[in-house]
């Protein structure tokens, strides 16, 4: 009898330490999107539909936390140096995370070691414009005029991936377009208008109602493939530029280590939210095209792009900041 009562004793035990050491199932608390960006950008637009519709299915609020600066690099070293346990997120762009191993000498991550991915959210067609007024129509004559007088035709570049999308047109055409930074696509865009530009790439959203208002005019998508939203402009792609791609994502990270059954989980949950008609809807406003992927996809996404984008800026001699 008491032999029994000592190993009822034991199994017991044995199930009440496996319990507490399993803890409570995930998620248990509040979850937190880092967007390191501004509140009221796209990514921040993109980042709150998406947790607005991953929540009630998760159980638990998933609250957004801007941490805008350096390019994003604030944002991102803060989600990398976070507890790998699900609890915090961050939604990364193509500029804020593989872009700057090709430009910066020390970047304050890797995002190939320092994150697993969970799924993409969006697709951010980049294109190619020219002020309205320019004798420029096609990106056949910003070659030849290129070609005609060298080192007299800039662009404009608000981000590391524009810039790497010009540098590719000038190792495949044989030109010196050269770079013109700035902070933002505001002040490319004003500059474009006012003639001191000759070309400026920029995303399809923002530059948008300057193409339907007349001020500017599409030369070429610099993504794969031709957008919804202007459909019968070409991609550099059709024009004969081999291998031309670059197109802007935004997806969800999450520090390296955290256990595969949470990014399963959170995976399906992403995705179901961006194939929904009402973010879709919601992206759509925005010019952006909604975009999910599995894990396994994103990361090799994100290791291809990286890799490509190290080699562009070696080729083009730039100068490491």
């Amino acid at each position: 009898m008491k032999a029994a009562l000592f190993a009822g004793a034991a199994i017991a035990l044995t199930l009440a330490c496996a319990g507490a050491s399993a803890g409570p199932a995930y998620p248990s608390r509040p979850i937190r999107i880092i967007v390191p960006f501004t509140p009221g950008s796209t990514s921040d637009i993109t980042a709150r539909a998406v947790a607005a519709r991953i929540g009630p299915p998760l159980g638990q609020p998933v609250i957004i936390e801007n941490r805008p600066g350096a390019t994003g690099a604030l944002g991102m070293q803060a989600a990398a140096r976070s507890e790998p346990d699900g609890y915090t997120l961050v939604l990364s762009s193509a500029s804020s995370t593989m872009v700057p191993p090709a430009l910066l000498k020390a970047p304050a991550f890797d995002p190939r070691k320092h994150f697993t991915p969970i799924s993409l959210v969006a697709a951010t067609p980049l294109l190619l414009v020219a002020r309205k007024d320019s004798p420029i129509n096609s990106v056949s004559e910003l070659v030849a005029q290129a070609k005609r007088a060298p080192g007299t035709l800039n662009y404009g570049s608000s981000a590391g991936l524009y810039q790497l999308a010009m540098e590719s047109l000038n190792q495949q055409a044989g030109t010196d377009l050269t770079a013109i930074q700035y902070k933002g696509p505001a002040e490319a865009q004003t500059d474009l208008v006012g003639g001191r530009l000759a070309v400026a790439p920029d995303s399809v959203g923002p530059i948008l109602p300057q193409i339907r208002s007349g001020r500017m005019k599409p030369l070429a998508m610099l993504g794969a493939k031709r957008s919804e939203l202007l459909p019968d402009v070409p991609t550099m792609q059709e024009l004969g530029y081999r291998d031309f791609d670059f197109t802007g994502w935004l997806g969800l990270l999450a520090p390296a280590g955290t256990p595969p059954e949470i990014i399963t989980r959170l995976n399906s949950e992403v995705v179901k939210a961006v194939g929904s008609g009402e973010v879709r809807r919601q992206f759509a406003l925005l010019g952006i095209e909604a975009r999910s992927s599995t894990p396994e996809a994103y990361t090799s996404l994100i290791a291809r792009d990286t890799a490509r984008y190290i080699r562009i800026a070696e080729l083009a001699g730039i100068e490491k900041q």
